[in-house]
């Protein structure tokens, strides 16, 4: 009986496979012996909790609910940044069954590092969620785990310090640590590891940047480190190898700031202290991407209607969906999901949006020299794929491939069933 190890590097854009610079020789030696997708197309907005959930549930957002990093509650009327999973457990926030659920009602035993969307995930025997802020880790990592990983010795009081942009390369390195560490312990049957420098890195520098295909380079030995802790057979005897992303990434040059456009107009208010004091619509960001609210208690179809076309004259606005659209993106209408927003917006290539309201530019220098959230199909924003192990065809290269098609192709390695996905199982195997 087959099992799989799923490792996700945040950020790993497909185009970084052909590049020369790229230094992955871990990852090369994979591939000899398994197969790479020429690129993944993942699910928008492209970003990474979306992306992720998509991974495992094998649906868009519409089906799984989670429709970007940042939302906004519409009944406090306050924004929430769903990363690090400050707000949610992930029965409150899942609507679809992931793959890890299948897997633990079907008897087998699962684990998570790091992976987003997983508080106090009940399929999950060991979980160790992505968190952010050190006040969130310490409350909600499972006291079990805590006790287990501080009796080892890991730094548990560090964490929230090191899962900030510049320093997640050192919790990457804890994230390859533990799941040797729990791959030996508890035997999962299905291991899902997920590592951010790369994403972090290109968001402070850009892509393609020294900076990036450093952190390239040292997930890659990351991936080393634990292979290198396995038996000799285990890759091409009894465990499958998936390694994957969630998008890739596009350089900026501007950011777009729709609320200060939206308070120059009347429509939002801030206080003394900057932040937002009120508002008949308020923008909020997923880099690329965002979703526009009509919070007032007027005329809200009027009111959104000229905002469409406003906000869609604003440089940099690729362009402005209505809830109309969104089943032909994957998302759910405000109607079936409040945490949609009324409007959704695309930047062009080049371009972010920001989530300020203070100062008189609506354009502005960007806070990321690069990102992601745009559409899945601009081309430097395809995701990565590559699986070797056993039964696994050899030295292969996929055509493009949907990330849907992941969580059914886990399924099949694990042999059970997972019918009800958007996805089908990849024609990896060898017959």
């Amino acid at each position: 009986m087959r099992r799989a190890i799923v490792i996700s590097i945040d950020g790993l854009a497909s185009f970084y496979w052909d590049d020369p610079a790229v230094r992955m020789p871990t990852l090369r030696r994979l591939a000899e012996r398994g197969v790479v997708a020429a690129r993944m197309e993942t699910v928008y907005p492209s970003t990474t909790w979306p992306t992720h959930v998509s991974l495992v549930t094998g649906v868009r957002p519409a089906r799984h609910g989670v429709v970007g990093n940042s939302v906004l509650n519409r009944k406090t009327s306050a924004p929430e940044d769903l990363t690090g999973d400050p707000v949610y457990d992930a029965v409150d926030l899942l609507r679809a069954p992931t793959v890890y659920d299948v897997a633990h009602a079907a008897g087998r035993r699962t684990a998570g590092i790091d992976w987003p969307a997983t508080r106090h995930s009940p399929s999950l025997d060991f979980s160790l969620p992505f968190f952010k802020d050190q006040a969130v880790f310490e409350k909600h990592t499972p006291a079990d785990v805590w006790k287990e990983l501080g009796a080892l010795g890991y730094p548990l009081d560090r964490q929230g310090e090191w899962a900030q942009l510049p320093k997640r390369f050192l919790k990457d390195a804890m994230v390859a640590d533990v799941a040797a560490h729990v791959f030996h312990r508890h035997r999962p049957d299905l291991l899902l590891a997920h590592v951010l420098c790369v994403d972090s890195l290109q968001h402070l520098h850009g892509p393609r940047s020294p900076e990036a295909y450093w952190a390239i380079e040292y997930v890659d030995g990351l991936i080393g480190r634990l292979l290198g802790t396995l038996p000799a057979d285990e890759l091409t005897e009894r465990t499958a190898l998936l390694v994957v992303s969630d998008h890739g990434f596009l350089p900026v040059s501007r950011e777009i700031r729709p609320n200060v456009w939206l308070r120059q107009r009347g429509l939002l208010r801030v206080n003394a202290e900057g932040g937002v004091a009120g508002s008949d619509a308020r923008f909020v960001a997923n880099h690329g991407a965002g979703y526009l609210y009509a919070l007032g208690a007027g005329e809200q179809e009027r009111l959104l209607r000229d905002l469409a076309g406003a906000l869609g004259a604003i440089e940099g606005v690729a362009r402005v969906w209505t809830p109309g659209d969104y089943p032909a993106l994957g998302l759910p209408t405000p109607a079936e999901n409040p945490l949609a927003g009324d409007l959704l917006l695309e930047a062009e290539p080049g371009f972010c949006f920001g989530d300020e309201a203070r100062g008189d530019g609506v354009l502005g220098p960007p806070r990321y020299r690069g990102t992601h959230g745009h559409l899945p199909s601009h081309a430097d924003n395809g995701a990565f794929f590559l699986a070797a192990g056993p039964g696994i065809a050899r030295g292969q290269r996929l055509a493009p491939i949907q990330s849907l098609a992941v969580a059914p192709t886990l399924a099949q390695t694990l042999d059970i069933p997972m019918p009800d996905t958007e996805g089908s199982p990849l024609e990896i195997f060898s017959a």
